[in-house]
């Protein structure tokens, strides 16, 4: 499979989608896909859509990384290949929109990080998600798991490596909707999202980030610079007067 194949890509009405293509192997993530993910992200913030949604073609969402690029690998390649995969979950989180997953079947190891790197989640009934490293002997990825779900839960996941089918998933807080069509579910919240001022989303997105890295102090400091900034905006005009009109707001990032 050609490298331009391992991610497709769509634009429609300021929604960008992303869907992951190795169905071959569950969308396990190879080097090449993870390098593709770090361009394309890269790329896109330059002139960032209103929503991004990240899918992938069935089955699964994504198994992971791809162990069968594991086996012999050099400490070298290791280090290069998890220290990208770390950059690229950073930039999905930090993206500058808000990020949907479209996830419709298993997401394991990294596919459970990738579902939860981004800021809403919408699953099928039959989805899952586990965190199955020490299953082969690797260790599991925390921080942004417990940050999600608390302590006793993400220890719950990660130290049993078990896994969690949807309607649990939704108790703990790891997706946030199950619908039978998840593309269709995705496609919809992510019009939603779109009508809100893409302003306002990133910021709050800068403001949860900073919150659960620096604290609230951090967090605090950061939303009065971005109220104070907001004031002066085309599109916070606009809502004062739509609110004064009785109308819905038309946003234009400006």
């Amino acid at each position: 499979m050609s490298e331009a194949s391992l991610l497709t890509t769509d634009n429609v009405d300021g929604i960008v989608t992303w869907t992951l293509n190795r169905p071959a192997v569950r969308n396990a993530v190879n080097l090449a896909l993870l390098e593709r993910l770090d361009a394309e992200l890269d790329a896109l913030k330059q002139n960032p859509p209103r929503v991004l949604i990240l899918g992938a073609t069935a089955p699964g969402f994504c198994a992971g990384i791809d162990l069968k690029e594991s086996h012999g690998a050099t400490a070298d390649f290791v280090h290069k290949r998890v220290a990208l995969m770390h950059g690229v979950l950073d930039k999905l989180r930090r993206f500058p929109c808000p990020v949907i997953t479209a996830i419709d079947g298993a997401c394991a190891g990294l596919g459970a990080e990738i579902a939860i790197s981004a800021d809403l989640r919408v699953a099928s009934p039959s989805s899952r998600i586990g965190y199955p490293e020490p299953r082969v002997a690797v260790p599991s990825p925390a921080f942004h798991l417990v940050a999600l779900v608390g302590m006793a839960r993400a220890q719950d996941l990660l130290l049993t490596a078990r896994w969690v089918g949807a309607e649990e998933a939704m108790q703990f807080g790891i997706f946030n909707r199950i619908a039978k069509d998840v593309d269709d579910a995705a496609r919809a919240l992510a019009t939603e999202v779109a009508k809100l001022s893409p302003m306002s989303l990133t910021l709050t997105k800068e403001n949860i980030y900073l919150g659960v890295r620096d604290g609230a102090a951090a967090a605090s400091h950061h939303h009065i610079d971005g109220v104070t900034s907001a004031a002066w905006t085309t599109d916070r005009t606009e809502a004062l007067a739509a609110f004064a009109e009785k109308r819905e707001p038309k946003f234009t990032g400006a």
